[in-house]
């Protein structure tokens, strides 16, 4: 399918950056526990936007991930290519391991030109553009909690 389980993931943690801007690093347990989240899994692949120079991370006391300047302009094409790699013409509807013009399955060709549309449309919409969408999910809506307010409440 065009968005795997670590292309979402990816993409849940960097909006939840890009809706909730922030002056220090957020802390990958962090981002783990508001997002419902693996910790280990969602760590290891925060690791790839960093490598991109999307964003930051830090070790230690005050680390963690940030986004750099200009990753919310990044397009949820290049969310998903920086994870899967230029999306491939054998991507099939159905699961099938082959699936281009010569090996169709039976859905091949009513499949093929919405998936060109969908990636047309992936590649004009920045993270920036959807965290602003008016009816956005209830886990990007609520702002985080604070570190001292976390403290206080423990």
């Amino acid at each position: 399918m065009i968005i795997n389980r670590s292309t979402q993931y990816i993409l849940q943690a960097m909006m939840h950056l890009v809706a909730h801007p922030s002056a220090s690093p957020v802390l990958a347990r962090e981002l783990a526990e508001k997002l419902s989240l693996p910790l280990p899994y969602l760590a290891k692949l925060l690791q790839a936007p960093c490598r991109a120079g999307w964003m930051s991370s830090a070790r230690g006391r005050g680390g963690g991930f940030s986004l750099n300047p200009g990753a919310e302009q990044r397009t949820l094409l290049e969310v998903l290519m920086l994870i899967n790699g230029e999306p491939g013409s054998r991507e099939c509807l159905l699961g099938f391991k082959e699936c281009d013009d010569a090996t169709a399955c039976v859905l091949h060709c009513q499949w093929k030109p919405i998936k060109q549309e969908i990636l047309g449309h992936f590649g004009h919409c920045t993270l920036a553009e959807l965290a602003a969408h008016p009816e956005l999910p209830g886990w990007l809506t609520q702002p985080p909690r604070t570190r001292r307010a976390r403290r206080a409440a423990s």
